[in-house]
């Protein structure tokens, strides 16, 4: 039995993967889990194993078929070339390149978990990392028992996380190995871990205790260590079950949480369902999903079929049945084959997002990812160069990627340190506004001011006094150019008449205005003066008010202009009242309460009455009637029209009177 360190050592799929394992654990010996070739081999490194990356930025081409654009949300991944050229990307639904940076030894298995979180894999240590909004890291997560695996992780809302694990264990395999007389050999075993938030084990699932190692359909049993499940991939449904993705078993199998009994196996030798009408079974599958309660989605790498071309691939399930229906098919769009890695992934709007894994674009010989509407119409791509690809690609929806956007150009004004997705940058010549209405072409400075420039247009005309209604703030300053124009308010007070007037008139330099009634014996009314000096004086029903008053309106006026009051007959615009204003006698403009409780003004207001008072203004419920009047209705001569009045109506109602 090999030492179990040696199986410490982060094997990736794919590309890079003997200069990752070197990277970790120095000389040794190392395995290769990709496919069904196991290496153990003594290596030692050439230069041709560092690649020259002349930018931090990975060259990636974005292409959106005409008319069309991802949908809401973005796109993330994270190409290799190695482990020390990792570039974490973040596409949005426009294809521009949000994130693309050079991240050496971490980026692996980007992803965004249920918890809203993001986390990678960091190859050079061995571990996973949760990521800030700086995709920074703030914690490692290990699993506690066996290795980590870094094929998969999820961290869920309730702060727990499931980690997928492997582990070496003994077994006995006498009915499949090709010499009976050693049957034991080394097998990876398959574990998956839930920790709480403290990173306590609070349930832990072996495969090797449901799942006999003989279901491997891509073993060579004549190894000293078998990976019988090469377990890449795992989703946790919503009661808690397990869906867990076997390549080396072609298999999908649903565990339940709460038993670790297996419910169902889907593909495989042992699969609980068949097959049936058109379509073909997944081999080598690398990525499962459970889309609602019965379909299920494979990324398929189709190894060992004819022809040998990857696919994503949906079935529909029938558990009562036990029948598989293949329900959707997407090829990839070249035609090519991955013998390892990729993704398929659901999307909320019925869309489908594929990435291609180690099948290379025949437009730039890298990786690919697509998206494809709901109704399987292809929306766009993402092109890696040349021997980059990416282990997986995911859809984050639209607002909640947990990453500071910003300006991250160290040179613009608006630079944001801490930004990790691109935004917009401002620098110097970009338009601006200076909060000055007066000029004209403002933009940033070379000192991330914003400015314009008055336009030389000579004294520009117009209304320079604030204190006006026109006023034009781009006037040349203290010139008056006549123009000026303000709104005056007047009132004036008539409650020293008995009785009020029915209709004033305000004559302004012989010209008449009607006022309106403003409440409480007063009389209101706007006009719009110019500079100058005006004059004016009251008409109350045709009769002149003699005082004679003027206002000024000298520019420029310097104060606020306020209400021009004034009180019929008396040249102050302190008029005589009562200041109460419960009292029938108030005045708005009263400055004593000389007639306040006043007779005057209260009394009974009703004409028909006997004690009607014509100069009241105010009725004090006083009003009496002669009952001598006759009064119709009034049947029973009390001098009111009541209910006993109709009763007796109703006395005589259809009486036929004689004569």
């Amino acid at each position: 039995m090999l030492p179990k360190s040696i199986f410490s050592m982060p094997f990736v799929e794919g590309q890079g993967a003997p200069f990752d394992a070197m990277l970790k654990g120095g000389w040794g010996f190392l395995c290769a889990r990709f496919g069904e070739v196991m290496l153990l081999a003594f290596l030692t490194v050439s230069p041709a194993a560092f690649h020259a990356q002349q930018s931090t930025a990975l060259s990636v081409e974005v292409l959106l078929e005409p008319g069309e654009q991802f949908s809401g949300g973005q796109i993330i991944a994270a190409p290799r070339f190695s482990s020390n050229e990792t570039y974490p990307i973040v596409v949005d639904a426009n294809g521009d390149l949000l994130h693309n940076e050079l991240n050496p030894f971490r980026g692996f298995n980007f992803d965004y978990h249920p918890n809203g979180s993001l986390a990678w894999y960091w190859t050079l240590g061995g571990t996973w990392e949760m990521l800030d909004s700086s995709l920074q890291a703030t914690e490692t997560l290990d699993i506690q028992e066996g290795e980590n695996d870094y094929h998969d992780l999820e961290l869920l809302p309730n702060g727990h996380r499931l980690l997928l694990g492997q582990e070496i264990v003994s077994v006995t395999l006498e009915d499949s190995i090709p010499d009976p007389a050693e049957p034991d050999r080394a097998l990876i075993d398959c574990l998956i871990e839930e920790q709480d938030a403290q990173g306590n084990v609070v349930w832990l699932w072996r495969a090797s205790e449901h799942i006999p190692p003989t279901w491997c359909t891509h073993c060579f049993w004549g190894a000293s260590l078998i990976d019988a499940y090469h377990h890449n991939a795992f989703q946790t449904l919503e009661n808690g079950d397990i869906l867990l993705c076997l390549r080396n078993m072609d298999a999908v199998v649903r565990i339940n949480r709460q038993t670790s009994e297996l419910m169902w196996v889907v593909g495989g030798p042992f699969s609980d369902f068949d097959l049936v009408g058109p379509g073909e079974d997944f081999s080598h599958p690398h990525d499962a999903q459970l889309v609602g309660d019965n379909h299920l989605l494979v990324f398929d790498n189709h190894t060992g079929q004819i022809p040998m071309v990857s696919r994503g691939v949906e079935y529909a399930l029938d558990e009562e049945s036990g029948t598989l229906t293949q329900v959707g098919e997407w090829v990839h769009p070249y035609g090519n084959y991955a013998s390892s890695q990729g993704s398929i992934q659901r999307i909320p709007d019925g869309g489908t997002l594929i990435g291609w894994g180690t099948a290379p674009s025949e437009l730039s010989g890298g990786g690919l990812v697509t998206e494809y509407d709901a109704q399987g119409t292809l929306l766009g791509s993402l092109h890696f160069p040349s021997n980059h690809f990416s282990y997986r690609a995911r859809k984050v929806p639209a607002g909640v990627i947990p990453l500071i956007q910003g300006c991250r150009d160290s040179d613009a004004c608006d630079f944001n340190p801490g930004a990790v997705l691109n935004g917009d940058c401002i620098a110097a010549g970009d338009p601006c506004n200076d909060g000055n209405p007066c000029t004209v072409g403002d933009e940033i400075q070379e000192d991330c001011s914003c400015s314009g420039f008055l336009p030389q247009v000579g004294n520009p005309i117009g209304c320079s006094d604030p204190e006006a209604a026109n006023f034009d703030p781009c006037a040349w300053p203290d010139i008056d150019d006549g123009s000026c124009q303000y709104l005056v308010e007047f009132r004036v007070d008539a409650t020293t008449l008995s009785p009020l007037p029915e209709g004033i008139d305000m004559v302004l330099e012989g010209a008449p205005y009607s006022l309106m009634p403003g409440g409480f014996g007063t009389w209101k009314g706007a006009l719009s003066l110019g500079n100058g000096n005006w004059n004016y004086h009251f008409v109350a029903d045709g009769v002149v008010d003699t005082v004679v008053r003027s206002l000024d309106l000298i520019w420029p006026l310097g104060a606020p202009l306020e209400e021009q009051r004034s009180c019929l007959g008396i040249p102050s615009s302190s008029c005589p009242g009562c200041n109460h204003p419960d009292d029938p006698s108030f005045s708005p403009f009263a400055a004593d309460d000389e007639l306040c409780e006043s007779g005057n003004w209260v009394g009974c207001t009703y004409p028909g009455a006997i004690n009607f008072n014509a100069l009241a203004m105010y009725d004090d419920g006083s009003c009496s009637f002669n009952p001598t009047i006759p009064c119709p209705g009034d049947l029973d001569a009390n001098g009111l029209v009541t209910v006993s009045d109709i009763l007796m109506l109703l006395t005589y109602f259809g009486l036929a009177c004689g004569g």
